[in-house]
């Protein structure tokens, strides 16, 4: 008899268990999780059990490789790294700069951010100091490359939650933090200039 009633609670409590709720939320990808998260599951789960449904299938962004992103229905690839190991860079919005400049300053591709980044005028400016200018670049950039790195990171984290402005006209733009998180950091916002059709660094603002 004892052990019947230990068989029937252990029934009671699966069904019970086999009778609960979950709970289902289902949602677009965000910005942020499109560009820089993980796209090859279409579910997860929350630490309180909540299981996540993406509604954007993960076709189209599985065949977005590296550092491509869409813009409207036109594939960019921001980011390509030739067989011979030279990078060729494409800057066509703000962020498109915060993302390339953030990658070369955790590669410590100095050589890439003055050859493709930054704008012709700055490296003039540069190249009349003295020497060949890219001392006197690499000098700044090497110095104060941890601090604009957190700068840049928190910009493309900023263009998600709101935390960042991108101010975009025909001749170049800025991408600056707002006031309330800028004092946290010692760069606030950087300078864009436009050549052709591509944007380039042309100052970094404290």
């Amino acid at each position: 008899m004892k052990a019947r009633w230990v068989i029937l609670a252990v029934l009671a409590c699966w069904l019970i268990a086999a009778c609960e709720t979950k709970r289902v939320e289902y949602r677009r990808r965000s910005i942020l999780e499109r560009h820089y998260g993980d796209q090859t599951s279409d579910t997860r789960e929350l630490s309180d059990g909540t299981e996540i449904r993406y509604l954007d299938s993960p076709s189209e962004s599985r065949r977005l490789v590296g550092n491509e992103q869409m813009i409207g229905t036109q594939r960019v690839r921001i980011r390509t790294e030739q067989d011979d190991g030279s990078v060729q860079l494409n800057q066509m919005l703000p962020m498109h700069v915060v993302s390339n400049l953030h990658e070369c300053l955790s590669r410590s591709e100095y050589r890439v951010i003055y050859e493709q980044i930054i704008s012709t005028s700055r490296r003039n400016w540069y190249e009349a100091q003295g020497d060949d200018g890219y001392e006197s670049f690499l000098q700044y950039f090497q110095f104060n490359r941890e601090e604009l790195a957190k700068t840049l990171n928190r910009m493309r984290a900023g263009a998600v939650f709101g935390d960042s402005v991108v101010d975009f006209h025909a001749n170049g733009g800025h991408v600056s933090l707002r006031s309330h998180v800028a004092g946290d950091f010692k760069f606030t916002a950087i300078e864009l200039v436009r050549e052709g059709n591509q944007l380039k660094l042309q100052g970094v603002v404290k």
